[in-house]
């Protein structure tokens, strides 16, 4: 079992080719990472069933929070070795 407090409290430094730096914790990188996982598997199923986002209400947002918290801890597990690298770069 992973240790969620330590993640929250343990931040990291992300850099963008620009050069600016934006500082969270490990816990938030992953939530957003689950995040944007959700949304691309949306994608994915919208484009197999030949839907367009035009005027259809399809976000579900009960539905997005409950897969990014189920989602949070697996993907913290996942990425362990990754986030414990010194440089980070975002784009």
């Amino acid at each position: 079992m992973i240790d969620i407090e330590k993640y929250k409290n343990t931040n990291i430094r992300l850099k963008t080719p620009k050069g600016e730096e934006h500082i969270m914790s490990q816990y938030e990188v992953c939530r957003w990472f689950s995040l944007i996982e959700a949304v691309d598997i949306i994608d994915k199923k919208a484009s197999q069933l030949g839907v367009k986002g035009d005027g259809i209400n399809w976000v579900k947002p009960i539905a997005l929070q409950k897969y990014i918290d189920e989602r949070t801890e697996s993907m913290l597990f996942e990425l362990l070795e990754d986030l414990d690298k010194e440089e980070k770069c975002t784009t």
